[in-house]
């Protein structure tokens, strides 16, 4: 073909591209209206007991469209929340969209995130609680890697991994809770081994407080990563008389038969486990995310 004609068809291309992106983007502005849904509200209950919740928002992807995109998940979402109540939530997957909606429409909470980098579409694990219940006494962030303390990546990760903590006070009990919220890495098991192993070593610091740590671990039970996690802590689901099966994992429905890969994990003493739940509540057939949110009820001993 000639350079000219090649040329020409390049150009045809991208702007072939770029009017399908631009037409894509325009069709989403359709679900703006929902998106601007009410606000959140907790309503008022007895504090006999905390109730923690963990959700996977689903990143931001060009490839999510129509009721795959967050315009019209989000307030798919919030009635889910909204159905829990709960007194502290962990996301994963939280760009800053996601994240100025989720402030914007939990009002009775304050939260504390860090972005795993300085991208546009950087993901942060933040951590939202409800100020009525808590009072926060210290938190911070810190990085999956071989410097935790800054923004990196290490032993074949995809993209650098952050947890963020917080440790709260119960306003009622005048008990403290420290919650870890992370996400490991989805690519290379040895950064999923290491990464843990990195939570755990922080997770030291805070002695014998009671510690809830949540959050899209990318790995099966049958894992060393699970293994090692389970070491120190246990699997919150376990604590329970008929712990559930499903997946939390879903793929918009489409792998309904995986293992889970979300969790509670909770210290082995000062804890009492009331219930753990997979919130699988889809609406006419939408998922509110392609991960289940999963929901922890306990009380402090």
């Amino acid at each position: 073909m000639h350079k000219t004609c090649r040329k020409t068809s390049a150009k045809h291309a991208v702007r072939a591209l770029l009017t399908l992106t631009l037409a894509a983007a325009a069709a989403e502005l359709r679900y703006y209206p929902r998106y601007r849904r009410d606000a959140f509200d907790l309503a008022p209950r007895s504090h006999d007991e905390l109730r923690v919740t963990s959700a996977n928002a689903r990143c931001l992807s060009p490839a999510d469209l129509g009721k795959k995109s967050w315009l019209y998940r989000a307030s798919l979402l919030l009635r889910v929340l909204d159905s829990e109540q709960p007194d502290v939530i962990g996301f994963q997957e939280v760009t800053r969209v996601h994240y100025a909606y989720l402030q914007a429409h939990l009002p009775g909470y304050e939260s504390v995130i860090a972005y795993r980098d300085k991208s546009p579409l950087s993901e942060g694990c933040p951590i939202f609680y409800n100020t009525k219940r808590f009072t926060l006494t210290d938190k911070g962030s810190f990085w999956l890697s071989e410097t935790p303390e800054r923004s990196s990546k290490s032993w074949g990760a995809a993209f650098p991994r952050v947890c963020s903590y917080v440790i709260l006070r119960d306003l009622d009990t005048d008990k403290p809770l420290v919650v870890f919220n992370t996400h490991l890495d989805h690519v290379s098991d040895e950064a999923r081994i290491r990464g843990i192993g990195v939570v755990l070593e922080k997770l030291k610091r805070f002695g014998d407080l009671p510690c809830v740590l949540m959050g899209d671990l990318n790995a099966v039970e049958d894992s060393e990563t699970y293994r090692c996690a389970t070491q120190q802590f246990d699997d919150a689901k376990y604590r329970t008389a008929d712990p559930p099966t499903g997946p939390t994992y879903q793929n918009w429905g489409q792998a309904l038969d995986r293992e889970n890969i979300d969790y509670f994990l909770i210290s082995k003493t000062g804890i009492a486990v009331q219930s753990y739940q997979i919130l699988d509540t889809t609406f006419d057939g939408v998922y509110p995310s392609d991960h289940f949110p999963i929901a922890l009820r306990l009380t402090l001993e």
